[in-house]
């Protein structure tokens, strides 16, 4: 892979938007990579930067799961941590007021 391909640049917003218009740059890719027709350079560019920054997203993503899932092993695998989380935990109670109504 060469330097300029492994860039990658975070552009994706989060958005569902962003997120859809990726989704289908990805087709257009998939298509093109399966034999379609070689798109315009402009088209390509557009491809490009799409598929660098779902690069991006993905490798933010794989570190945040890492540091979930560091975490989440420590939790299971600290009993004093889980029982100082279980002590501040309390059940919540919410109290309903109730009216009575008689038949008109």
């Amino acid at each position: 892979m060469s330097g300029f391909s492994s860039n990658h640049l975070l552009v994706l917003d989060g958005s569902s938007g962003a997120f859809r218009r990726s989704a289908g740059d990805l087709g257009e890719v998939i298509a093109l990579l399966h034999g379609g027709v070689r798109p315009d350079p402009e088209t390509l560019s557009r491809l490009c930067l799409s598929l660098r920054s779902v690069q991006a997203f993905l490798i933010e993503e794989a570190d945040e799961q890492a540091g979930r899932e560091a975490v989440s092993k420590a939790f299971c695998e600290d009993a004093a941590l889980r029982a100082a989380v279980a002590a501040l935990v309390r059940p919540v109670h919410v109290a309903m007021p109730v009216t009575e109504v008689s038949d008109a």
